[in-house]
Parts: C-alpha cells; structure tokens; sequence
C-alpha cells in the first residue's frame, strides 16, 4: 500500500512542481535537438531563420528517403560545422548525380530540388555499402553535400528533422515526399526487420 501525504507546506509544493517540470525537459533534451538554419542550401523546404526541432539519431532504415537530417562537415575545411541535408540515395543503390540525379538507372523526380548542378559536383556511385546514404541539398547550385565528400555512414547522421516550430506561419511537421520516378509509381517503401539503434546552431 501507497500512502499518499500532502506537501508540508508552500515550498515543498513548488519544489514538486519545479521537478516534474524539469524532468520531462531534462529528458527531452536527450531526445531532441533544436537548430537554427542558416544558409541557402535547403530552400524552399527550408529558410535562413527558420528553427527545426529534430529527433537525435538517423531516420528509421524503412523510412530513410527524403528525409533531413543533420550530419557534420567531414572536410578539413569543414570545420566540423553542422550541415541539414536531405537523403537521396539509399544502401545498395547506385546513383549518378549529374544534371538530375539517376538511381539505379532511373531517373528521380525531385520537386523539392531545383538549380542546377556545377560540372564540378557531379558524381557517380557504382553502389552505396550497407548503412550508407547519399546526401543532397534541395539547392543544388548552393549546396556542400555528398558530391563533395562522398556517401555518409549512418552513425553519422545525428539528428533527423521532425518539425518547423518557427516562424508561425510556416509551423508543421517536416514529412519526407514519396519517391517517384520518371514513368514509375511510387516506390514502396523496403521491409526492414532490423530494429532501430537508439548543435544548438545549424548550417547548409
């Protein structure tokens, strides 16, 4: 049996409501990271100003494409800044980023990009090892990204955008679009058994 008392006096009240305040925050924020964006590299999708709330680690295996996410600059002269990129390419594919971008031969339709590719960017991949993804920035033109070093290991993306909490006029949950190709349906989605492993200031 639980005996329930009540706090002795107004003090102990407050230091009660203080904790269960903190602990949900406390927990959140191993949970959840927020950034700020900055740079051009993810626009329309996302704006200079805009502040994301992502959710730390990379996306589910089965739900990988299209989606944010946030991995750091691997160059020297990266710096280690953080960079907000969206998934493209998908372990055992192979893509050539060019003028477009082809996935195994087929051609992705990607609303969400636009601008074109500079000849120095473009890049073939003969197929991406298992855990591997292929990063692009929706602005292609203003984009450092995968073209530039290469595909990412899945450890390395550390956060996973969920949502746009700022401005409010552009406040909504950050959904990855379905993957079409040229004359294809979607493509579904690959059944995945595997279970899920489990800055304040972002860039592009």
């Amino acid at each position: 049996m639980i005996e329930l008392r009540r706090p002795r006096s107004v003090m102990t009240l407050a230091v009660a409501a203080v904790a269960c305040l903190v602990f949900p925050a406390w927990r959140l924020g191993r949970l959840l990271l927020r950034v700020e964006v900055a740079g051009d590299s993810m626009t329309p999708a996302l704006l200079p100003g805009d502040f994301l709330l992502l959710r730390r680690g990379p996306p589910p295996r089965e739900d990988a494409y299209g989606r944010i996410v946030i991995t750091e600059d691997p160059r020297p002269e990266g710096e280690g800044r953080l960079l907000l990129k969206r998934v493209i390419g998908l372990p055992g594919e192979a893509l050539r980023v060019g003028g477009g971008v082809q996935v195994n031969g087929r051609h992705l339709l990607e609303p969400y990009a636009h601008g074109n590719d500079p000849a120095e960017q473009h890049r073939g991949v003969h197929r991406l090892a298992e855990d591997t993804y292929f990063l692009l920035g929706d602005h292609r033109a203003a984009s450092t990204d995968s073209r530039d070093f290469g595909p990412v290991a899945r450890e390395r993306l550390s956060a996973t955008a969920v949502l746009r909490y700022w401005p409010p006029n552009r406040f909504g949950r950050l959904e990855a679009p379905p993957r079409r190709f040229l004359g294809a349906a979607p493509e579904p989605a690959p059944h995945v058994h595997d279970a899920e492993p489990g800055a304040d200031q972002g860039s592009s």
